[in-house]
């Protein structure tokens, strides 16, 4: 039976690293060698064992996996991965991030190291990745990355 009531399955947009889409994707579990924010840009460490978040001249290998439901009564900084921890990393599939400015459906997706936000201009290239909704500045807008 097909789903055609998407909100009756999945949760509406509510941060960074949240799937977009119950279609399949793939992610791999890296270990965290600098804190690593929901829905961030990550590289790999100069030995390939740990990710940290995307700096200047890094490669993107995916987007971190929002996994934690945020205890908003305590205000918890736990919109992310703590050193040390694992941590899935969206390499195939839809996810949400925060947009760095104005993006349209269909442009390619860049990041920028300094904001670690995406936007069309960005530093660093993500290689098989498409906006797939509009976006303002600091909204959540979708991707869908294809890396291997």
């Amino acid at each position: 039976m097909p789903i055609t009531n998407y909100p009756d399955y999945m949760q509406p947009a509510g941060k960074a690293g949240q799937l977009s889409s119950y279609q399949d994707y793939t992610a791999d579990t890296y270990a965290v060698e600098v804190k690593v924010p929901f829905g961030a840009a990550v590289q790999l460490n100069a030995t390939g064992t740990a990710i940290k978040p995307i700096a200047t001249g890094g490669t993107v290998i995916g987007i971190a996996l929002a996994q934690n439901i945020h205890d908003w009564v305590e205000k918890k900084d736990d919109q992310n991965y703590p050193v040390g921890e694992p941590a899935p990393i969206v390499k195939r599939g839809r996810i949400f991030v925060v947009a760095g400015g104005d993006v349209i459906n269909g442009q390619t997706v860049k990041v920028d190291p300094a904001t670690q936000k995406f936007t069309i201009d960005g530093e660093i290239a993500i290689n098989g990745a498409v906006f797939k909704s509009n976006a303002s500045a600091n909204q959540l807008v979708e991707i869908e990355i294809n890396l291997p």
